[in-house]
């Protein structure tokens, strides 16, 4: 099931977990971002999506595929919640008892907010977080590379504007916040980006990629542990994974976590021009 919605500059498909017409089965999320100034030409990969909740993990060993990658495995209800706003429920999963929900609200003119909520049903963590798992399939942009201020994680102070472009899948894939410790203790014996580290940091909580002439950005509410992750074939040859890790430490039961982040699919002017973009903006009035 797919709903498209449109608003000032943009018009959004949004999607649930079964396969439509080319769509692949368990890509839900944003599964095409069009602009009036790039008409015809989806950000993500045809058939995959953005914002799509591919795992939950808790750091326990996951080497059968159905746990892994459950959130795409299990049905997804959509509700279209007015002309402009789409909401995604994930009844709690079968393995780490997490219940989701995802609402893409498009504002003009070229804004998406995103509400992400998570809530813990049942006493299954192995270890005393919830890690969730957002992977975007960016569909062939000249350069793969995230942008984002921060530093070298091994400098105490500093600001500027580095990359993310991870030499291949699963090597120096995740940055952490400078005030975070980056290391998450875990069991997985099989190659994944959620435990794979970057020497930087960041200090902002917004990143950046480039294809064309637009720029899409990814902007977060302050205050949470957030992880920006990259894939240079996430979404095939080619097509790079401009990922995020949300990571809540002791969840508990029934307990509702959110995260207010917005997209911003637009005509690239500078990088300057994003970092105001953030500093306008308030999570709570969107």
């Amino acid at each position: 099931m797919r709903e498209s919605v449109s608003a000032g500059e943009l018009t959004a498909t949004i999607g649930n977990n079964e396969a439509d017409d080319g769509q692949r089965a368990g890509y839900h999320g944003l599964q095409s971002l069009t602009s009036v100034h790039a008409p015809g030409e989806s950000l993500f990969v045809p058939g995959l999506a953005g914002i799509n909740l591919e795992h939950l993990l808790d750091g326990r060993d996951m080497r059968d595929d159905n746990q892994y990658f459950e959130p795409r495995r299990l049905p997804i209800e959509l509700e279209r919640l007015d002309s402009q706003s789409v909401m995604l429920h994930q009844d709690a999963t079968p393995t780490l008892g997490v219940q989701s929900l995802i609402t893409f609200s498009l504002r003009v003119p070229h804004y998406i907010d995103i509400d992400l909520r998570l809530v813990l049903r049942r006493e299954t963590l192995a270890r005393d977080y919830l890690l969730a798992f957002y992977a975007s399939y960016i569909n062939a942009p000249e350069s793969p590379a995230m942008h984002f201020l921060g530093r070298p994680r091994d400098e105490p102070v500093g600001e500027g504007w580095l990359e993310l472009n991870s030499p291949r899948h699963g090597s120096g894939s995740t940055v952490c916040s400078v005030t975070t410790s980056a290391s998450l203790p875990h069991s997985m014996s099989r190659e994944t980006l959620a435990y794979s580290y970057s020497d930087l940091a960041w200090t902002r909580p917004f990143f950046f990629g480039r294809r064309g002439r637009m720029v899409f950005a990814l902007m977060f509410e302050p205050g949470h542990d957030l992880r920006f992750t990259h894939s240079p074939t996430g979404g095939g040859a080619g097509n790079p994974a401009w990922d995020l890790q949300w990571v809540l430490h002791r969840p508990r039961v029934d307990e509702e976590h959110r995260l207010r982040a917005r997209a911003i699919y637009r005509p690239w002017e500078s990088d300057r021009d994003i970092a105001r973009e953030y500093e306008h903006w308030d999570p709570l009035l969107s």
